[in-house]
């Protein structure tokens, strides 16, 4: 029987932060959790060369906050390797690619947010003077594995990543209650020179299955 694991990232609001200041209306903050899940799909877990070796591998991801016009606001969380790159078996310049649309987005400190790839519940945790109560945000999750080949990503125009990052995305309004599935919304760059997103997904085949679902619980 195969075993399914979930990976729960949980953002909760009203902790504090960083910053000392709250904005006037942060009593609505401090009564709301927001929690992000992911279920792992059927090729969650994938497997790699090292030297003679194989290695089972889980992917690279990234979940971010950006407000209702675009502009980035905070990582939610991202994976250890993604955050510090820290490649095995890569190019010397890296996997710029792995997380392409988080790479151009994130200016933050990341160490706090960054953890190991695991088949355990993950927690993050945000500045609750971050969101403001009755406005509308967009929660973005990439997904990534390295030598992630199909019939139209082969090395020949890949290189190491294979099929590129996959993005979702969600809207929703800070203290609204409401529960909200994400959606795939395109892939990133292949080469991670750019942090756009293209819309097509035709030639995108089993890393639509690294996640079964991710849906965003607001409280």
């Amino acid at each position: 029987m195969k075993k399914i694991v979930c990976v729960f990232i949980i953002i909760y609001f009203g902790l504090s932060g960083c910053k000392t200041e709250k904005p006037k209306d942060s009593s609505l903050l401090d009564q709301n959790k927001i929690e992000l899940s992911v279920q792992p799909g059927e090729y969650w877990q994938g497997k790699m060369k090292v030297l003679f070796f194989s290695v089972k591998k889980t992917p690279q991801l990234a979940a971010w906050i950006e407000d209702s016009n675009g502009n980035y606001i905070t990582t939610v969380t991202v994976t250890n390797r993604g955050a510090k790159k820290n490649w095995r078996s890569s190019p010397k310049e890296g996997r710029p690619e792995a997380l392409p649309v988080w790479n151009h987005k994130n200016a933050d400190n990341i160490d706090a947010v960054s953890s190991a790839s695991s088949k355990e519940k993950v927690e993050a945790r945000i500045a609750g003077d971050l969101l403001i109560g009755g406005k509308e945000y967009n929660v973005y999750l990439e997904i990534n594995h390295s030598f992630d080949y199909n019939d139209f990503w082969t090395e020949d125009n890949s290189g190491v990543n294979g099929q590129p990052s996959v993005l979702y995305h969600a809207k929703f309004t800070m203290g609204q209650p409401d529960q909200i599935d994400l959606v795939v919304i395109g892939h990133g760059s292949v080469d991670g020179s750019d942090g756009k997103i293209s819309s097509d997904i035709k030639s995108i085949t089993t890393a639509l299955g690294i996640i079964k679902n991710a849906h965003l619980t607001i409280k």
